[in-house]
């Protein structure tokens, strides 16, 4: 019997010995168990597996996974048209036993039996689920799972609550330090903050029941600008009156735990990562006693497939896209932009993550945007400028229409348009993505009009006139560290490089830290399994095929940098070539002799339009470097150069002893 464990670190066991699995076949074993005795299409396992990157021949990669998966595993992976299967007869998972046992306790005829089938339901999760899958399409059920364990503890605490206060006192003392972590770790789920007071009122803490209220009150009036349900209302009123000892056992208003559960189970194939986490609201929908001004609390739109919202249900926006897979090696740029935005302000504040293309500005600002979700309650807005292609009036249309208006209600004129987003701003915790960003003129009208809304922006420029306008915070994009580059190209090609292979040192040197240009690599890599590292880095090098074609960066990464390039002045682009043949990334230029050398001067403009494109980048006072990537181009340009000199030099040779041409 095949045993797979989900709910914590994935893995398999074959006759109780543990099944050594690469990452991309614990990817694929991990999606076939989720949906075990049902056939998942092949169609369908590429786009969870890689979204929409594919791989190379991506049918016959699913192929030759499985296939070296089944010889693992057994005859429990079995092969149905239009794709496979994992056989329920020759397989079991943790998340069966799970089930099963909840189910179980929610037969139980009393409180009792049902809170002991829930502990041991919930005493097979080894952590968090899903732990080591990588899959794109894995976080959907990741988050389910996640908010599936909150839902069971807050049905095990409903069910110990319910129990006779007499039976076991000492117990009580546990149950207060079980809340209050779960409450800890999720503070604005109010039905958890309703079964911390009510387990202080069973210990005789009054008083810490009241300051349980007064600390989510807080927390929701400075968040979300709202008070605690009626239920909370009541509970709390009661306290003070001296009435609630005996509601410490348990509430009639309650719903019925489990119904907002099973609507969650239930939804899971077609609910969003981001809709899931509100999943807790549903519970809040179903309360009879929330008055109809006390609509759910979600950060993100009403679950797609869940119960229908009720009346005046909050609804803010939340259009942003995925996350990218494999996000690998950018802790401190998520740091760095956590910080920025959140530093004390006063006025609004723009933060402009700035890079040349390929290097994941994207990626980078789309993750930490989804992280920071909760501290927007009011929506979070993903608007895509397209380099300057989009106009401004244009992407004022995009984000009115993400913020609820109709398109026959957008004003056709850029100040009208202007005025009614700053209206529908105005105060309001409000994240605004603004993507590829090719010009000021396309940022200035959707700069917020207060502090409490944020705008964050990536562009391939520096931007700098915007700052005559408004604070800005530039945070540079720097290419990946070699050891993030290395981990990114293992996780991308399902392979695994050795440290100090000569091969895959070169492979690694040759992406440069782009990630653009380490995923094309590595999928490519992917793509042939049966090909040594040293073959293809040599193929790589030689330029024998796309994605390289003959170039001394990647393919991938040469648009975005003949793009920057044409952005120069004549001047600046010759500037660059030329650096580009000198020795050495590091450029230094003195700084006392730019005073009053007028070459020198000059110099120093064209180096600074190097910087605004991201072709160059600053060391220091009077420094600059290049990244080794990007010095291969300018090499690459400066080529050219070396034929024109000739050329030149041949032309002033011919008019210097007066021959014709």
């Amino acid at each position: 019997m095949l045993e797979i464990s989900l709910l914590g670190p994935t893995e398999a066991r074959l006759s109780g010995r543990t099944v050594s699995l690469s990452p991309l076949e614990r990817n694929v074993l991990a999606i076939l168990a989720l949906s075990r005795n049902a056939v998942v299409s092949t169609e369908r396992i590429i786009e969870l597996l890689w979204g929409d990157r594919h791989p190379a021949a991506p049918r016959s990669r699913v192929q030759g996974l499985v296939s070296g998966l089944r010889r693992k595993v057994g005859a429990a992976l079995a092969t149905r048209p239009p794709g496979y299967v994992l056989e329920a007869s020759g397989a079991t998972t943790d998340l069966d036993a799970m089930q099963a046992l909840v189910r179980r306790a929610r037969r139980a005829t009393t409180a009792a039996d049902t809170a002991r089938e829930l502990r041991a339901a919930l005493d097979l999760w080894r952590g968090d689920p899903l732990d080591g899958v990588t899959a794109p399409g894995a976080e959907v059920e990741r988050v389910r799972l996640a908010e599936l364990r909150i839902g069971l503890y807050e049905e095990l605490f409903e069910a110990e609550l319910a129990t006779d206060p007499r039976a076991d006192l000492a117990g009580v003392a546990d149950l207060v330090g079980e809340v209050s972590a779960l409450l800890a770790a999720n503070p604005l789920r109010e039905r958890l903050a309703g079964q911390l007071m009510r387990a202080l009122l069973r210990a005789g803490r009054q008083a810490d029941a009241l300051h349980v209220y007064e600390a989510l009150r807080h927390r929701l009036a400075e968040e979300l600008g709202s008070d605690p349900c009626a239920e909370l209302r009541a509970l709390h009123a009661a306290i003070l009156r001296g009435e609630a000892r005996s509601m410490g056992a348990s509430m009639s208003t309650a719903p019925a735990p489990d119904a907002w559960l099973d609507a969650v189970a239930a939804s899971a194939p077609a609910a969003t990562a981001g809709s899931m986490a509100s999943a807790a609201a549903v519970w809040l929908a179903h309360a009879p006693d929330v008055e109809p001004a006390q609509p759910p609390r979600s950060h993100t739109a009403w679950p797609p497939g869940l119960p229908s919202a009720p009346p005046g249900a909050l609804r803010p926006p939340a259009t942003l896209p995925a996350s990218v897979g494999h996000f690998t090696g950018r802790d401190e740029s998520l740091k760095a932009l956590t910080d920025a935005v959140t530093r004390p302000a006063d006025e609004p504040r723009v933060v402009l993550v700035s890079g040349l293309g390929g290097l994941g500005k994207t990626a980078l600002v789309v993750k930490w945007a989804h992280g920071a979700a909760g501290d927007f309650p009011d929506g979070q807005i993903f608007v895509d400028l397209h380099g300057g292609a989009l106009s401004p009036i244009g992407a004022l249309g995009a984000v009115l229409t993400a913020l609820g208006a109709g398109r026959d209600e957008l004003p056709d004129g850029l100040d009208e348009r202007t005025a009614q987003y700053r209206a529908h701003l105005n105060g309001r915790r409000v994240l605004i993505v603004a993507d590829d960003a090719g010009s000021v003129e396309q940022l200035l009208p959707l700069v917020p009009p207060t502090a409490a809304g944020q705008l964050v922006v990536t562009s391939r420029l520096r931007l700098p006139a915007l700052a005559a306008h408004h604070a800005v915070e530039v945070l540079p994009m720097d290419p990946l560290t070699a050891e993030a580059t290395r981990e990114l190209l293992e996780r991308t090609s399902g392979r695994e490089l050795r440290h100090h292979d000569p091969a895959a040192e070169r492979l690694v040197r040759w992406c440069g830290g782009y990630p653009l240009a380490v995923r094309t690599a590595g999928l490519r890599l992917a793509a042939r399994p049966g090909q040594s590292l040293e073959w293809f880095v040599d193929e790589l090098a030689d330029g024998a095929e796309p994605p390289f074609e003959g170039r001394s960066v990647p393919a991938a990464l040469a648009p975005a940098l003949d793009s920057a390039r044409a952005a120069l002045s004549p001047a600046a682009a010759h500037l660059f070539g030329r650096l580009g043949l000198q020795r050495g990334a590091a450029i230094a230029v003195d700084r006392s002799m730019a005073a009053t050398d007028r070459a020198v001067r000059r110099v120093r403009q064209l180096l600074d339009e190097l910087v605004a494109v991201n072709l160059l980048a600053e060391s220091g006072p009077g420094g600059y470097r290049f990244h080794d990537l990007v010095l291969r181009y300018a090499r690459e340009c400066g080529a050219e150069l070396v034929d024109r000199d000739a050329v030149d030099e041949w032309m002033r040779h011919r008019m210097r002893v007066g021959t014709a041409v």
